[in-house]
């Protein structure tokens, strides 16, 4: 005697006649029976009879029971939730793989989605995401679009990536990110408001950072409300220019930290606010003038509604090497704020101490070349000659050779025996005499290369000398701020590519 046949012997009277009178009068009284039973055995001969109504309820029976016997029967009626759900607690992995293919076939949407991860065919895996994504099965939606976006066709991506940014906060934010590399501005915020709603805190900064940056100041006046690091003394004066929403929120991560580095309190440096741009408008290039480093047409710094104290500028630009050319700092996406200190330093004319390229150290070591942290000399009984303007500072130094000038006659000579900041960018030891220096450069702004000289030489280069005037007016002015006299235009130098 069968297994089917068992159960059906144990039914109780009042399913026997139930059984009776559905044989006897076909569905007539079918639908009455199961709104007063949930008797499997009474809703398997309603399945039996064709009955969806008694196909799902059953169905629902065997799931909440995790009965295999009903499970099997449901299956076997076309139930394709109970295939999947055969497939789960079957161990034999050929088995479960064959129970998976029939929930599939059948048009569960999860089993089309795990059999897509299975499969080893691209055009199978596609087809089955497509299946299980049409049925709205979000990560179905979300593989998909991941996929077309790994295979660089985004075209194929933004209808799915479109769907699953409305109900996934990862998506949301994907999706925010490229409406705004499109220039869809509001479109973008919305996702990103849509984002933060589903919980994605990155997508809360950068509505914080829209609300609070974006398009940029159009108008830039006197006062703490355009300074970045508030609580600051304020000589040498920094204008960030930002080239995308990424390095925005770089811009915001790295004034933080230099805001709370005890390390550079006591340094007059200020990050005024930055000038936000929704478009190239810079012509930004990783290998400005085939030079292998960050770069930008500075000329168009002068179109930007620039604040009118500053005296070095900041650009941060998605890709490029990390340089300083006078008194501009490059910086793009994968810098940190160890590289940033590390240009910084740049600024008050600190030389590296690893070693230079030849052309570079041609450029760099020089006898009467002083950097604050470096001593360049031919020999050492001509170390002595030079070492007062440490001597002076009557703090302790161990005199020690850096590898700066490897790559040229001369020897480089520097004022600690330990890796400092300014040979390896993840060092973050910086001697107390080198803050000092830094303090004794930025105090004399006759050691500055401020970025009037970029602007400057770059409009030159185009012919546009009347508007060069200008910035060297006010390079001349600062210098004289300085007691400095009958100053002379200062050729371009390359401080430091790194």
């Amino acid at each position: 005697m069968g297994k089917k046949m068992f159960n059906t012997l144990r039914l109780p009277l009042l399913t026997a006649l139930a059984v009776i009178l559905l044989v006897s009068s076909g569905q007539r009284y079918l639908p009455i029976l199961l709104q007063h039973t949930s008797s499997p055995h009474t809703l398997y001969l309603g399945v039996m009879l064709g009955s969806d109504e008694a196909l799902s309820a059953l169905s629902r029976y065997a799931r909440e029971n995790q009965d295999e016997y009903w499970l099997e029967l449901v299956a076997e009626a076309g139930d394709a939730r109970a295939y999947y759900l055969l497939a789960l607690n079957e161990e034999d992995e050929e088995r479960h793989t064959e129970l998976l293919h029939q929930a599939a076939a059948g048009g569960h949407a999860k089993a089309q989605y795990e059999l897509a991860l299975l499969s080893d065919s691209t055009l199978k895996r596609v087809e089955l995401l497509q299946r299980a994504a049409y049925q709205q099965y979000l990560p179905a939606m979300v593989a998909l679009y991941q996929w077309y976006l790994h295979q660089d066709e985004p075209e194929q991506a933004r209808p799915w990536l479109e769907q699953a940014a409305l109900r996934h906060g990862p998506s949301a934010l994907i999706h925010a990110r490229q409406l705004w590399r499109q220039g869809d501005y509001q479109l973008a915020r919305e996702a990103f408001v849509r984002a933060s709603e589903f919980g994605v805190g990155e997508a809360q900064d950068y509505v914080e950072l829209i609300k609070k940056y974006w398009p940029g100041p159009q108008a830039v006046g006197p006062g703490p409300a355009s300074v970045m690091t508030n609580g600051r003394q304020c000589e040498m004066q920094i204008q960030p220019v930002v080239t995308s929403l990424e390095n925005m929120r770089q811009l915001q991560s790295l004034a933080q930290t230099y805001h709370d580095d005890p390390r550079l309190s006591e340094l007059p440096i200020c990050l005024l606010k930055p000038i936000w741009l929704g478009d190239d408008r810079l012509n930004c290039d990783a290998n400005w003038q085939g030079r292998h480093r960050l770069g930008c047409d500075e000329a168009r710094l002068a179109e930007l509604p620039l604040d009118d104290r500053l005296t070095h500028l900041l650009v941060l630009a998605p890709l490029g090497k990390a340089n300083v050319h006078n008194g501009i700092m490059y910086l793009d996406l994968t810098d940190g704020y160890s590289v940033f200190v590390h240009e910084l330093a740049h600024f008050a004319g600190f030389v590296d101490e690893y070693p230079l390229s030849s052309e570079l150290a041609e450029q760099i070591c020089h006898p009467h070349r002083q950097p604050p942290n470096l001593i360049f000399t031919h020999s050492e009984e001509a170390l002595s000659d030079h070492l007062d303007k440490w001597r002076e500072t009557a703090m302790d130094w161990r005199l020690a050779k850096s590898r700066t000038c490897n790559n040229h006659p001369l020897q480089a000579y520097k004022a600690s025996d330990r890796l400092t900041f300014m040979e390896y960018h993840d060092q973050a030891y910086i001697p107390p005499l080198y803050l000092k220096l830094w303090q004794q450069q930025l105090a004399d702004k006759r050691q500055w290369l401020p970025a009037y000289i970029n602007i400057a030489q770059a409009l030159e280069h185009q012919g546009r000398a009347d508007l060069a005037e200008h910035w060297w007016q006010k390079r001349d002015a600062l210098y004289q701020t300085a007691a400095t006299s009958d100053p002379i235009h200062i050729q371009s130098t390359a401080i430091a590519p790194d």
